[in-house]
């Protein structure tokens, strides 16, 4: 019989998972005190597959949804989780709340842009492009972006970890929001267009330069599109002309 992770019959709830990761959790419960480098190693050590995670994979996730994301499993001190990366997905640009080590093992070619955030300014310091299965480490200050600019779905694993126990400890990541120049709280997915119902609270007065901000809103733009392709939104509808018009007046000379 093929064992699940949801079966309640195991007395191990690990083993119901595949070796790979039984692996790789196993190593991340034996301390609270690691380095993103030591978690990257623990990832590759482990030598996951896209296969080993299809179970969790969520290609059907709502369109209002800027990607697919599942829990895999939770030890107090560490998240591991997979997201799900159609054509076109793009989470918006983000932290990871209480998360002090992590890493991130992409098994398709995903855009990823790492950002820097002083004086209250977001910039881009450099791509970080993923190629298929590279791992890359996440620490308290990443702020950074990732999507799917190809043509086939994939996968990509996360792992998201801190040096005591917390309730979510991806709570409260912060998501950049260039058109309301905020910044928005949420416990939740790092998701464009975000109901207010999914944001904790926020805060105002956020400036980027031009290359963050053509990109943000390039990238807003699509997922709203693609939304209003499916159903109507009047507030979608208001919030495109904005970006269009905001667009047309960064891309003049």
């Amino acid at each position: 019989m093929v064992k699940t992770p949801f079966q309640t019959t195991i007395v191990n709830p690990i083993d119901v998972y595949p070796v790979s990761l039984q692996k790789l959790i196993s190593r991340l419960q034996q301390t609270t005190n690691f380095t993103p480098a030591q978690v990257k190693d623990f990832v590759l050590e482990a030598d996951i597959s896209e296969q080993d995670l299809m179970f969790w994979a969520d290609f059907q996730h709502p369109i209002t949804d800027s990607y697919g994301r599942k829990l895999v499993f939770d030890g107090g001190h560490f998240e591991i989780m997979v997201m799900s990366w159609l054509p076109g997905d793009f989470s918006a640009i983000h932290d990871h709340g209480a998360t002090q080590w992590g890493a991130v093992q992409c098994f398709g070619a995903a855009a990823h842009y790492i950002y820097g955030f002083t004086k209250g300014v977001l910039r881009t310091l450099k791509p970080a492009h993923y190629t298929p299965g590279m791992v890359c480490t996440v620490d308290h200050n990443l702020i950074h972006q990732m999507g799917n600019p190809g043509n086939t779905p994939f996968l990509s694993l996360h792992v998201y970890g801190c040096q005591e126990f917390q309730e979510t400890i991806t709570g409260n990541a912060r998501i950049f929001d260039l058109l309301e120049s905020r910044i928005q709280y949420t416990d939740g997915g790092v998701f464009f267009c975000l109901p207010e119902t999914k944001i904790n609270h926020h805060s105002s007065g956020l400036k980027a330069d031009r290359e963050t901000t053509l990109r943000q809103h390039y990238l807003m733009s699509d997922r709203i599109e693609r939304i209003l392709r499916i159903q109507q939104n009047a507030d979608l509808e208001k919030r495109l002309t904005r970006l269009q018009e905001k667009i047309e007046q960064l891309s003049s000379p």
